[in-house]
């Protein structure tokens, strides 16, 4: 509980020695901090200290107990008042009371009256330094930081959170109600989902650039309130008397010229006063929506009659936009995704399906030939991520520009340094291979650690020189030296399996008989006899 300081007045000593010793005034929830016997001395406290209570007696000889009240209230102070009287001087309590105070007790003192009195003294005096405290933190706000705070209420306004006539009497309070008058526009921006899914960093450096660029451009023609959500940043523009936005399109067209690609931006319709704020903000968010779905680089396939019926699926076009993107052909690319797409269902749900199918068979392949790095790895589970998020067309859209950029990332890497320079490094990572086999999680991007080159590029030399992918060779080499064991006969199959470091006995066995066409066990009795 905390404690509110109080102040005793009483010019009879033994009362005044009895109220400051008898009483238990810190489980009432005050703590005494003086007690004397005129007003004069009253007042000099109340100017040092502010207690929060002062509990005088009406009836003094130098200054009785309604003239301190009134010389307290002269000051401005707001020290809070408890006046005690005689039966016979109640109408003095009383016009304490009509002046301020908050209670009055009658004398002779009863304990049980005291202690609820200051009870409900204690909670009135809380509450009103509570709501004092309060109010001086908005009123702090509203004088330091008042551009923030209409913002903020704004914001809540245009979500619905409060009405419209509560942000006009926010308006009028900080007198700005001509601004009601005003004519109002909505800017909607954000970078293109495809970007973060192609890559994620792109998107990053780009969303910093729209946050801060394009809000400090508006700011230098218009009072702007910013709003941001998810994926996109929506700014409040103050038009003034005019409704004109020539000014704001050309801040947009320069905005689009500087991110060179990849920003999506709607501009609202003027709207009016409160009520038009909201209307433009609505309207913003809708066309920003049809923005997004027809991205920059979208590929849509040519309008058809309704009453055409689409190609039926097959695979033989998930098969060709494989071979492109192996290749490295981009116009191969587009017109075998410009018949992926005609062949997709006209439901959604099973449409997405397809879309999910070709990342994936994408994605293995990539990995099978050692083309798919760190960066293309979490491209494709960003795409995984947003596709149900996102409607089919524009998903359609980000697929194929993810295709598009590992092609581009791909013919990147096809012109580094000369292949002959890092052969003589293959060596090296064969002798790694053999003392590392018992390792069950030897992959190529800890081999071409060792040797200081590129997983994808190592992935390529190693098998040019060994004419064998990684993988393939690792797995002969892990079947040779299980023969080696076999033949030496020390060991049983289940330590040679994790000598070659495939733990599973069931697959190990799997892969040895596709090696040797024989299993094992086999094998052993083979060259026992």
């Amino acid at each position: 509980m905390e404690l509110l300081t109080l102040l005793l007045v009483d010019d009879e000593p033994i009362i005044l020695k009895g109220l400051s010793e008898t009483y238990h005034w810190s489980g009432m929830g005050f703590q005494v901090i003086g007690a004397v016997r005129d007003g004069d001395a009253a007042l000099e406290i109340i100017a040092e200290k502010q207690p929060d209570v002062v509990l005088t007696d009406v009836r003094m000889k130098k200054m009785d107990g309604l003239t301190l009240i009134e010389k307290a209230k002269e000051h401005g102070w707001k020290t809070n008042f408890v006046v005690i009287s005689a039966y016979r001087d109640f109408e003095y309590a009383r016009k304490a009371c009509q002046n301020g105070a908050l209670s009055y007790l009658v004398k002779p003192i009863n304990d049980e009256e005291l202690e609820r009195t200051m009870a409900q003294v204690y909670e009135t005096c809380t509450e009103k330094k509570y709501k004092e405290k309060n109010y001086t933190l908005w009123e702090k706000m509203l004088v330091e930081d008042r551009e923030n705070f209409l913002s903020h209420m704004l914001g809540r306004y245009l979500d619905d959170g409060i009405e419209e006539e509560e942000i006009k009497d926010l308006f009028i309070s900080l007198s700005r109600q001509m601004e009601l008058e005003h004519y109002f526009v909505v800017v909607a921006a954000g970078i293109d989902i495809a970007q973060q899914v192609v890559d994620q960093k792109e998107f990053d450096m780009k969303q910093y650039l729209l946050d801060t660029g394009l809000y400090r451009k508006l700011k230098e023609k218009y009072q702007v309130w910013a709003r941001k959500s998810s994926d996109v940043s929506c700014y409040i523009v103050d038009l003034g008397d005019s409704p004109r936005t020539e000014e704001i399109k050309r801040i947009l067209t320069n905005q689009r010229l500087e991110m060179e690609s990849g920003l999506v931006s709607a501009l609202s319709s003027p709207g009016r006063g409160i009520a038009g704020m909201k209307d433009a903000y609505r309207h913003a968010l809708q066309l920003y929506e049809l923005a997004g779905e027809a991205g920059a680089g979208l590929l849509v396939a040519k309008e058809q009659k309704e009453d055409c019926v689409r190609n039926q699926y097959s695979l033989d076009v998930e098969t060709q936009i494989l071979a492109a993107v192996r290749k490295n052909a981009d116009g191969q690319l587009k017109k075998a995704y410009e018949k992926f797409i005609y062949t997709l269902p006209s439901d959604e749900t099973a449409a997405k399906t397809y879309l999910h199918r070709l990342a994936v068979r994408v994605e293995f392949a990539l990995e099978d030939t050692y083309g798919l790095t760190k960066e293309m790895q979490q491209s494709f589970l960003n795409f995984y991520h947003t596709l149900e998020q996102v409607s089919l067309l524009k998903m359609v859209d980000i697929l194929y520009q993810l295709f598009m950029a590992v092609i581009e990332r791909r013919l990147e890497m096809e012109s580094t340094p000369s292949d002959e320079y890092f052969k003589d490094y293959i060596p090296m990572a064969v002798e790694y291979i053999h003392e590392h086999l018992q390792d069950e999680s030897l992959s190529i991007t800890g081999v071409s650690e060792s040797v200081f080159i590129n997983p994808v590029y190592f992935g390529r030399i190693f098998k040019k020189v060994m004419n064998m992918p990684f993988k393939r060779y690792v797995q002969n080499a892990r079947m040779e030296k299980a023969k080696e064991l076999l033949l030496e006969g020390k060991e049983s199959i289940a330590d040679i399996c994790v000598k070659v470091g495939i733990y599973n006995p069931s697959y190990f066995s799997q892969l040895f008989k596709q090696s040797t066409g024989m299993l094992p066990s086999e094998y052993k009795r083979s060259l026992e006899q």
